[in-house]
């Protein structure tokens, strides 16, 4: 029994060796994982999409000032985190594009709640594969909301199928709910990570997976993070290329 664990700790130690970066739960086990090539690259590293001191990398956009480079009053950086906070909708967006990717955040609720958003959850979201600046882009969303984190939103003219095959038309927007929950209570970091590779997306909250979608009809494109009329963190925001 001994001997069994000591070589499959080896074997551990061997793969993270091997690729050079300690591989996310997530990945390791994932069923594609023989197709996430990079993985075994040791010169492929975690990119920090927020360096945790400035806006490196990154840019805001909102309806008032449009695409703007570093801290304004809707957007600071305290303590290592992006934090949002005010009535204007917008996000903070990565300058680069990305496809077939692992990407994962920290994310924790503020205090206060805006305009029409009041006395609803509070909400906010990671878009990807987006290419064009507005409120919101044609894209695929990471729900964040109060209760629904992990449920797909649809924004544009974008279609993909859900975990059951069915498919998801242009013509409006749509929301597929999470099948799982992994959400942590008020005040708590939750860990974020979604898994992009192909035509394919998956979303998980905590560890847990929470949602799952296919055949999407974009694939690559810059990534953001929401400012949805209420406060909220983000911090140690990575991402990883898979091939």
């Amino acid at each position: 029994m001994k001997k069994a664990i000591f070589w499959c700790l080896c074997c551990l130690a061997l793969t993270a060796c091997k690729s050079g970066v300690e591989i996310p739960e997530v990945l390791a086990n994932h069923p594609e994982r023989a197709t996430f090539t990079k993985l075994d690259d040791k010169s492929n590293q975690f990119i920090k999409l927020f360096n945790g001191t400035d806006f490196t990398g990154l840019y805001t956009f909102d309806s008032k000032r449009g695409r703007e480079k570093g801290e304004n009053p809707n957007y600071t950086i305290q303590n290592g985190m992006l934090c949002f906070a005010g009535d204007d909708p917008g996000y903070v967006s990565t300058e680069a594009s990305y496809k077939n990717y692992y990407l994962r955040a920290k994310v924790r609720w503020g205090e206060k709640k805006y305009g029409e958003r009041v006395n609803s959850p509070r909400d906010s979201g990671i878009i990807f594969h987006f290419t064009q600046d507005r409120v919101w882009p044609t894209s695929f969303e990471f729900q964040v909301q109060e209760g629904d984190m992990g449920d797909i939103w649809l924004t544009g003219r974008v279609t993909c199928t859900d975990s059951v095959g069915v498919a998801h038309p242009i013509g409006r927007n749509n929301r597929i709910v999470k099948y799982a929950d992994g959400e942590l209570p008020w005040g708590e970091w939750n860990q974020l990570e979604m898994i992009c590779w192909d035509d394919n997306a998956e979303y998980f909250v905590n560890g847990v997976k929470v949602n799952d979608l296919h055949n999407l009809s974009l694939t690559e494109g810059r990534i953001l993070f929401q400012l949805e009329f209420a406060d909220i963190y983000y911090k140690d925001i990575e991402l990883l290329q898979l091939k």
